[in-house]
């Protein structure tokens, strides 16, 4: 606020609590070590998509997931939940270290996005454990082969959705066959092979552009 900022005492700014609520605050006090100021009001903060949006996102190389999980929380995504595919390299895996480094990008990139609420990242599942926890919602695994594209399986009005996004190395066939087994819908993004850090964010776009 000092350093960067250059906020002076009596500027107003935002606090979100992550819930929902936002407070205006006016700043009285502003040192190198101490902030103080008076809440004016207490109002119902905005930046939250009109559905529910879960992304299982499969374990990536280290600045790759975080790119994602920073780019979807600033698309609205309301649950990440980290995936161990079979195709998942081994060094992809997640430590009590690596989860409050995420937990802290997710964060800044709510308060940047003004995000009323903070997106809950859990724990990392097994691709099976993933997709049970989905089964019997509408759900999507995007997928490079044939399959209809997520524009046109998408319903005309959206309450709540999962995206599945796979590994670097791609889905195993047994792992779409699990898929398809509890309801989830194979979709493409179109002809192209993308990234796996580019699909998810290409998804989560298209998503908030059709229903935002």
């Amino acid at each position: 606020m000092v350093r960067v900022l250059r906020l002076s005492v009596g500027d107003t700014i935002l606090l979100l609590d992550g819930s929902g609520l936002a407070y205006r605050v006016r700043l009285d006090l502003l040192s190198k070590t101490t902030v103080r100021g008076t809440v004016e009001a207490q109002i119902r903060a905005g930046g939250e998509p009109p559905y529910d949006l879960t992304l299982y996102l499969a374990l990536l190389r280290g600045e790759r997931f975080e790119l994602v999980l920073q780019k979807a929380t600033e698309l609205g995504v309301r649950r990440i939940v980290p995936v161990q595919f079979s195709r998942s390299l081994a060094g992809e895996r997640a430590d009590t270290k690596k989860l409050e480094r995420w937990r802290r990008i997710v964060r800044e990139a709510a308060e940047q996005s003004s995000r009323a609420r903070l997106p809950d990242l859990s724990e990392p599942l097994n691709f099976r454990a993933a997709c049970e926890t989905a089964a019997g919602s509408l759900a999507f695994i995007l997928w490079e082969g044939t399959a209809p594209t997520l524009r046109s399986a998408l319903p005309a009005q959206l309450g709540s959705v999962a995206i599945f996004s796979g590994p670097e190395g791609g889905i195993g066939d047994e792992e779409l066959t699990a898929a398809r087994e509890r309801g989830i819908i194979p979709v493409s993004l179109g002809p192209r092979i993308l990234r796996a850090e580019t699909a998810p964010i290409a998804a989560l776009a298209a998503i908030s552009y059709q229903y935002e």
